[in-house]
């Protein structure tokens, strides 16, 4: 397959699997904010944030450095197998290790964050890390070969699974008891999936183990202690209001991040898609396919998410309350400045997230999410004893910004690479002018005004900022979309 159309493709079945999955996961959120109220909400995205924050630290890496090897590898079946080997037993005895580790430290986060509910949570999440994290592994090993059909039959499954014993435990009474089952089951499913569908691509081998799991876990640990720190800053807002306002408060703030985190749908597609690939490329030094895929993914995204954010930030209001009731009027204002950090960081730095770790530097990338993780627990530290979680919502939007500009920064010094700087300022300010009109006209009649200048805007980018390759590029994408959703 020709590579633009392969890229397309691969693009266009990650974003589809995408689609389906991040809705059915929001509607837990939904069931829970609806049917139990603002405060169960909360305490579940703190148990899910903790939950996040460990099967991070249990993974040690291991499945962004299978991404890393498995695609500079797959032509040798040796260190293919050893690599894979690796990557899958490792997980299993982390996985193990984590079970008790997790359940008995769970008392500690109680004590911290004053939420008596959470121990019992916590514990009953504690046997998923075994499944967890070998399924993560495997997907490591598709997102490297880029079988993204399977990859995102996978992921849909694991949504799916979660989704329906979530509702139905919720129905019968189980609470938020019922959605952290369903995290567990889901997990297990999707695993057990995994292996199946797997199983064609290796077979298990101890040669050279102690040698390849070094490997994994030298290049491994440097991406966890990036990925560690990146957690920690898009997670530390969460953590902070629950440690100083109330799961209620988490609730309302919870929406807020849920709902300006959809529009990384597409740019998360791409970056699974460009981190094989970028790594592929930069081993048979082809700078230009290089250039071309990261001046391509960036400018596509921006032409899409600068209008969906438009539309999010116009009609928020309406959107929160339609979903969730009127009582959660209070995500509206946090929503509106936290999509300004996630359109900016989205378009311009998420589809090529991972083009340090693709060169094989993922220390720089350590640092910079370090950099941007404590500005923004100095920052929530500061604003939100007097704003609340607007102020937090403030501090998460510029750590946002200040990642984006050092990931530009260094990509374009360590790779050479060119960014059209001309081109984003130009589309930057369109979308300026666009807030600036609707604010005048929004005080006549906001839905009108809205509606119109959004598809004005997309017209602007349609016809003026995208070439005729580019519409080729977004037309096949389409198409494997609509095909597919057949």
């Amino acid at each position: 397959m020709q590579s633009s159309k392969k890229f397309a493709f691969d693009v266009g079945i990650t974003f589809l699997a995408s689609v389906v999955s991040l809705p059915l996961g929001f509607v837990i959120s939904v069931a829970l904010g609806r049917y139990l109220g603002a405060g169960d909400l909360g305490l579940y995205r703190m148990a899910s944030t903790i939950y996040g924050i460990a099967t991070l630290v249990a993974a040690m890496g291991i499945p962004a450095a299978m991404i890393k090897y498995v695609a500079e590898f797959k032509d040798d079946r040796t260190k293919f197998n050893q690599i894979v080997s690796s990557g899958v037993i490792t997980s299993l005895f982390l996985g193990i290790g984590f079970v008790a580790l997790f359940y008995f430290s769970s008392g500690i986060f109680t004590g911290i964050f004053d939420m008596p509910g959470l121990s019992g949570l916590l514990k009953i999440l504690s046997p998923v890390f075994p499944f967890a994290l070998v399924g993560g592994a495997l997907l490591g090993l598709l997102n490297g070969l880029r079988e993204m059909k399977k990859y995102a039959a996978a992921t849909i499954i694991q949504s799916v699974l979660m989704v329906i014993v979530t509702v139905a435990l919720i129905y019968w009474g189980f609470g938020v008891a019922g959605a952290v089952i369903g995290i567990i089951l889901s997990s297990v499913g999707s695993c057990i999936f995994l292996i199946w569908i797997c199983r064609e691509y290796f077979n298990i081998t101890l040669e050279g183990y102690t040698q390849t799991t070094r490997k994994l876990l030298g290049f491994g640990s440097q991406i966890f202690g990036a990925n560690a720190i990146n957690m920690i800053n898009y997670q530390a807002d969460i953590v902070l209001v629950g440690y100083f306002l109330t799961a209620t408060d988490v609730g309302y703030y919870a929406v807020a991040v849920s709902l300006s985190r959809f529009l990384w749908l597409i740019p998360q597609a791409i970056q699974q898609i460009t981190y094989p690939a970028t790594s592929e490329y930069w081993a048979k030094n082809n700078h230009s396919a290089l250039q071309t895929i990261i001046d391509k993914s960036m400018k596509y995204t921006t032409c899409v998410l600068l209008p969906i954010g438009l539309g999010v930030g116009f009609f928020a209001k309406d959107i929160i309350t339609m979903l969730f009731g009127g009582e959660f009027g209070y995500s509206v204002l946090p929503l509106r400045i936290l999509i300004i950090g996630t359109v900016i960081n989205g378009a311009m730095q998420r589809p090529v997230g991972s083009i340090l770790y693709s060169i094989g530097m993922p220390g720089l990338n350590l640092k910079i999410f370090a950099s941007a993780a404590m500005t923004n627990i100095i920052l929530n530290l500061m604003l939100m004893p007097y704003l609340g979680i607007a102020g937090a919502a403030i501090a998460t939007t510029v750590s946002f910004l200040l990642i984006t500009f050092l990931i530009l920064l260094y990509t374009t010094k360590m790779i050479k690479i060119i960014i059209d700087l001309n081109w984003f300022i130009k589309i930057g300010f369109i979308a300026i002018m666009c807030i600036f009109i609707w604010f005048l006209l929004g005080k006549i009649n906001y839905y009108f005004a809205g509606g119109m200048i959004v598809i004005i805007f997309f017209l602007i980018i349609w016809f003026y900022f995208l070439s005729k390759e580019d519409k080729v590029y977004f037309l096949d994408m389409i198409k494997v979309v609509r095909y597919k959703m057949r």
